[in-house]
């Protein structure tokens, strides 16, 4: 396995103000009892920049694999912790954007148990919660050393067929807090050793990827055919290698490749295109692989409810990432900023951001229970006060004013009662 994992203490905190920062807010946030010693959820992703490729004077924008497929530009990489109960940003971290995300891992976890130690957080009283790109061997290795509880999905091919491909209905089901989640429990020894597996069906999660296989099948099915008709024309002018490469493209998503197949043969000159639905592994997809996700845990006390819970924060980071980067929550770009240290600083105040609002969120449930960030958002901006201006009286005189509000629903009353929004109201000057 190579040199053993040591677990190296981050840069001291006094050498950079964005760390001294981040340990503040962690200091903060606990002194308020903001912070969940139970779990945390910790993933990656990456951005694109704009910065030009003749620019040599920065080291963070590399080019990568893009995870929003704009390969061709300079990205930054950012791995981020976030704790499971109140979703406040404890830790961050931006990295060159060639750099995966097996090799972000160590980085990451030095900071963040240096975090943790800093603000007298035990170790074994934390839960890391973090999705397969980042389950390797050598990351557990480093986990069960650094002392910490963990949670990970497991690749499929990893789970043995026999747990993996159970009927949903020898899954117990889970209680009202995970409506239409099951999940069952199997010691199991994985990568040496002995760990807890569960298998988690969700019927909501099952939906979402038949809608979504459903509509690839159907754009990947008119393609062929249209793309065999093309290849009966007599100017068709198309050799064997640049077919296969075509088809290969429409084929990648995910199981079409085991739900199409194709055949290509040359006769009287021409290319002949012939393809087939097949209908067995469709009903064995949709019976054994749709809604399931293979779970690994180093915390062999607890249940599979437990654990199908616990990696639902999961989820929360991936609602964040898509929320930088839709621009619905707090846009992340476009990135006015080409040195790293300035976009050090943007990430910094992007998760500040994202930080205060998740606290938003978490105080309007009393409010609207259930609310989504979504909901709240949309709710929010249609809360607005409004200054008119009137002509003076006489011929002399300042102009009068009269400020309004918005007419609002009771959900917005409730909200803005619950927010403290009544303080923010422009007063008129006397």
């Amino acid at each position: 396995m190579g040199e053993p994992f040591c677990i190296r203490p981050p840069l001291a905190a006094d050498d950079d103000p964005l760390d001294r920062a981040q340990l503040r807010l962690l200091g903060l946030w606990k002194e308020k009892q903001m912070v969940s010693r139970r779990l945390l959820a910790y993933d990656t992703t990456n951005f694109y920049t704009y910065i030009a490729s003749n620019n040599t004077r920065n080291e963070l924008a590399q080019r990568g694999h893009n995870k929003q497929g704009r390969h061709n530009l300079r990205q930054v990489g950012l791995s981020y912790v976030l704790d499971g109960d109140n979703g406040l940003s404890l830790c961050h971290h931006v990295y060159r954007g060639n750099v995966t995300d097996g090799e972000e891992f160590s980085t990451s976890l030095a900071r963040m148990l240096g975090l943790l130690d800093r603000s007298q957080i035990a170790r074994d009283t934390v839960t890391l919660v973090f999705d397969k790109g980042s389950a390797a061997l050598a990351n557990t290795v480093q986990l069960q050393e650094a002392g910490v509880g963990w949670i990970s999905a497991l690749p499929w091919n990893q789970a043995p067929a026999a747990f993996r491909e159970r009927a949903v209905e020898q899954l117990p089901a889970c209680s009202s807090a995970q409506p239409g989640v099951r999940a069952a429990a199997e010691k199991m020894l994985v990568h040496g050793q002995e760990y807890l597996c569960v298998l988690k069906y969700s019927a909501s999660f099952a939906g979402e990827q038949l809608h979504s296989l459903s509509t690839s099948l159907s754009k990947v099915l008119q393609a062929l055919r249209r793309f065999s008709m093309e290849l009966n024309k007599p100017q068709a002018r198309w050799k064997e290698n640049q077919i296969r490469n075509k088809i290969q493209r429409w084929l990648s998503g995910q199981f079409l490749e085991e739900l199409i197949r194709y055949q290509i043969e040359s006769r009287d000159g021409r290319w002949h295109l012939q393809f087939d639905f097949d209908t067995a592994a469709w009903q064995r997809i949709v019976n054994h692989r749709l809604g399931r996700t293979v779970l690994l845990t180093n915390r062999m006390d607890w249940t599979a409810e437990q654990v199908a819970l616990g990696y639902s924060g999961q989820q929360d980071i991936e609602k964040v990432f898509r929320g930088l980067k839709d621009g619905d929550w707090l846009g992340w770009g476009p990135m006015y900023h080409w040195t790293d240290r300035k976009i050090r600083i943007h990430a910094f105040y992007c998760m500040l951001g994202i930080s205060l609002l998740q606290h938003l969120h978490k105080q309007a449930q009393t409010a609207w229970n259930g609310i989504s960030m979504d909901q709240l958002l949309e709710e929010l901006r249609q809360i607005q006060q409004f200054v008119l201006l009137y002509p003076p009286q006489g011929e002399k005189g300042p102009n009068r004013v009269a400020t309004v509000l918005s007419k609002q629903t009771l959900t917005q009353q409730a909200l803005a009662k619950t927010l403290g929004l009544d303080q923010l109201h422009i007063t008129q000057r006397r």
